[in-house]
């Protein structure tokens, strides 16, 4: 595979990575929340279908965020991605996984338990 040659981040850039990296942890902590909340629920016998569609939304989303963070740590520590692409699937990790999860969890809800 073809290394691409990036020059060394700035002190900026080392210090907005980190800052949007370790802002993962926040829809992390919420999203984990959620998952043990309502799998704890289908771990004591609760198991309506609406309980298990939520919790494997809130798992892959909970593994979602989990390669993200991997992904552009390690990118970022060898510096095999531009900075730019880092802050991309950085954003996409703190904003676009757990709005997916919502909207996901919302929409299973309404057409399960509403009949919607």
């Amino acid at each position: 595979m073809v290394k691409i040659e990036t020059p060394n981040y700035t002190v900026w850039q080392q210090s907005l990575f980190w800052l949007g990296w370790l802002s993962l942890l926040i829809p992390g902590y919420f999203i984990s929340y959620g998952f043990s909340l309502v799998g704890s629920l289908v771990l004591s016998g609760y198991t309506e279908t609406v309980d298990l569609v939520l919790v494997l939304i809130m798992g892959t989303a909970l593994i979602e965020l989990l390669l993200i963070a991997i992904y552009t740590l390690t990118h970022f520590w060898f510096q095999e991605s531009s900075f730019g692409r880092l802050v991309l699937w950085l954003v996409l990790g703190a904003a676009g996984i757990p709005l997916a999860a919502l909207l996901g969890c919302v929409y299973a809800y309404a057409k399960l338990v509403l009949y919607m």
